[in-house]
């Protein structure tokens, strides 16, 4: 109770960083500081964020090292003057940012708040499978302390099944803003050239190596078509492996590289054309860049990783391919090309099936439902108040 007499909100602290760089677990971050959860909750939130830019995610050096150090204490006075009800925490699959994770998460439990993860990818448990027995009794330590898991799709549920009963283990699919869906005529007919678009960080792991295999196989069959690619380069390696890659195939007047885009311009790029690749490698999660072009009524060919076999639903918003394979990618895009009745029916399927289950709204929704269990499950209410404080 506040001196007034007026109940006070449970405090939740966020852990996590926000955009710039522009990524899906920042992006996410964003979308809860600026959602109605600020009305249910006493926010604190403890930026992470490292500002030099998406090539020094996941490539720890010095700078990092004392980033975490001060993160480190801060995050602890925080929790100690807070007293958070719930903490929530955007976990790694890294081994370095589990460990970084996990001494965020230890005063959280020593202080008996609630640990909220949320996994934003598919791949945690080669993580766990990685290492000796100490590690895994590590890992086994935290984990089995946390009071609820979030992973991204249904099909996702058994990563954390070591861990946790079934009741701790939520699905909150990730949300995207979608404006009237209306699809343009341009769109809807005989466009041409016929534009093939990519949007992500361009790395091997994103597929990039994948779809400039996949260029020479489908202009071998359809000469009318351009492909425009964006997003920033991962390191200077993978965009001189890119240019030579297209210089041996003769392809490079049929590529442009459009660089970073964000808001209002990565909306008139992704309505500018008439189909989405992702041709992910690693075990994507269910990446926003995809969910994106859905709203915007784009058929999405997208490679089988993480749960986009869940949110692409074959055959009636685009197709699943196997990872790797240039040559499936080819085979669904000239089909496509080939039979624009059936890609404008994906067309209209695909921005229907953002607005049923993925908009940002939803997001919020779940998650603030999630965050209402897990204090119910606690023994605390939520009730009055209205503060927000955002820690940078």
């Amino acid at each position: 109770m506040s001196k007034k007499g007026i109940p006070e909100k449970a405090t939740l602290l966020l852990i996590g960083p926000t955009p710039p760089p522009y990524h899906g677990v920042g992006m996410a971050m964003q979308a809860i500081l600026d959602s109605s959860i600020a009305t249910q909750f006493r926010l604190v939130h403890l930026d992470i964020t490292d500002r030099r830019g998406i090539g020094h995610v996941d490539q720890p050096d010095l700078y990092d090292v004392f980033l975490f150090v001060k993160q480190f204490f801060r995050n602890g006075m925080l929790i100690v003057r807070e007293r958070p009800a719930l903490f929530y925490i955007p976990i790694s699959q890294t081994r370095i940012g589990f460990i970084r994770d996990s001494l965020f998460i230890l005063p959280a439990l020593m202080m008996r708040s609630r640990v909220i993860v949320h996994l934003h990818g598919a791949n945690f448990e080669s993580l766990a499978d990685q290492g000796g027995f100490l590690w895994k009794r590590y890992l086994d330590f935290i984990l089995r302390r946390v009071a609820r898991f979030i992973v991204l799709g249904e099909m996702l549920r058994p990563i954390f099944g070591r861990w946790a009963a079934p009741d701790r283990i939520s699905v909150v699919p990730n949300g995207v803003i979608q404006e009237k869906a209306e699809m343009s005529e341009r769109r809807l007919s005989a466009q041409r050239p016929f534009r093939i678009l990519f949007l992500s960080t361009l790395c091997r792991q994103k597929g990039l190596f994948v779809l400039l295999d996949a260029i020479p196989l489908i202009v071998r069959e359809e000469k009318d078509v351009g492909f425009e690619i964006a997003g920033p380069w991962a390191s200077e390696d993978v965009r001189r492996e890119a240019e030579r890659r297209l210089t041996e195939n003769g392809m490079t007047d049929r590529v442009r590289f459009v660089g970073q885009i964000t808001g209002e311009e990565k909306r008139r790029f992704l309505r500018s054309g008439d189909l989405f690749i992702f041709p992910g490698v690693q075990q994507e999660g269910q990446p926003l860049t995809v969910l994106e072009a859905m709203s915007e009524g784009l058929p999405v060919v997208a490679t089988d990783r993480g749960c986009l076999r869940e949110t692409v639903a074959e055959g009636v918003t685009g197709f699943i391919v196997p990872p790797n394979s240039a040559e499936a990618i080819a085979e669904k895009v000239i089909h496509l090309i080939r039979h624009p009745g059936r890609r404008d029916q994906l067309a209209i399927n695909a921005a229907k099936r953002v607005k049923e289950s993925y908009t940002v709204e939803q997001f919020v929704f779940r998650l603030e439902e999630v965050f209402g269990q897990t204090l119910i499950a606690s023994g605390r209410q939520n009730r009055g108040g209205v503060r927000l404080e955002s820690t940078p």
